[in-house]
């Protein structure tokens, strides 16, 4: 399923450990946003690893599931990239 996520983390190392995780995850489509295609199990854990983070009183981490339908109506305006799913693996 495709999962949007989108952070606004204030503390930089905090933000940091969380845009390492995320990069091993999906695409880094905007400063603060990934796109990634993930598998329920990979979600719970995905999850799992947010919750344990301790964010401060003004951060918040957003996720929004997308079917594969609402996905494809995305819309790039000006330079982006898509996240296209395929049937190999980079190793």
């Amino acid at each position: 399923m495709h999962v949007l996520v989108a952070y606004d983390i204030s503390d930089n190392r905090l933000r940091g450990k969380i845009f390492a995780f995320l990069k091993e995850k999906g695409l880094h489509s905007q400063k603060s946003v990934f796109e990634c295609d993930m598998d329920p199990a990979t979600l719970r854990s995905t999850l799992r690893f947010l919750r344990r983070q301790e964010l401060g009183d003004r951060d918040s981490i957003i996720l929004y599931p997308l079917c594969a339908r609402c996905a494809r109506k995305g819309r790039i305006l000006g330079q982006g990239l898509r996240l296209e799913r395929t049937d190999w693996i980079i190793i």
